[in-house]
């Protein structure tokens, strides 16, 4: 069998990329350096660990924004809302779950993440406020 190597994507973040190259550097380290190339692995490692936490919540942060735009919108009584806060809504969670299996840069996942709650904010509160 042959040994397949994956090498980190776009999508994994630069933070994954570093703790990466940094494995790799213990593993082909000097066995007197080996020791700060463990402390470098996991300070990075642990970034990694913390980034790839608080990209998972604001994930579902994004597709629990846009639920509620979607309840608010079906509980509005108004069409003029109704459609709005449902069209956002569902966009909202093909977008996210969208960006995440097509695996695009790091950088268009956060902005879609970032727009996508900040819309679905926007909305409802809007809607809340010209009630």
């Amino acid at each position: 069998m042959s040994e397949q190597t994956s090498e980190p994507a776009d999508a994994d973040g630069p933070l994954f990329r570093a703790a990466q190259r940094r494995a790799a550097e213990v593993d082909d380290g000097v066995p007197g350096r080996r020791r700060k190339a463990w402390a470098r692995f996991l300070v990075t490692a642990g970034l990694a660990l913390a980034e790839g936490f608080l990209r998972n919540t604001f994930v579902w942060g994004a597709v629990l924004f846009s639920l509620v735009a979607i309840g608010s919108g079906v509980t509005a009584g108004d069409m003029a809302w109704a459609v709005p806060l449902v069209v956002s809504g569902v966009v909202g969670i093909a977008l996210v779950f969208w960006s995440i299996a097509r695996r695009w840069s790091f950088g268009r996942q956060w902005a879609v993440l970032l727009g996508v709650i900040i819309v679905q904010i926007v909305l409802i509160i809007v809607q809340w406020r010209s009630q």
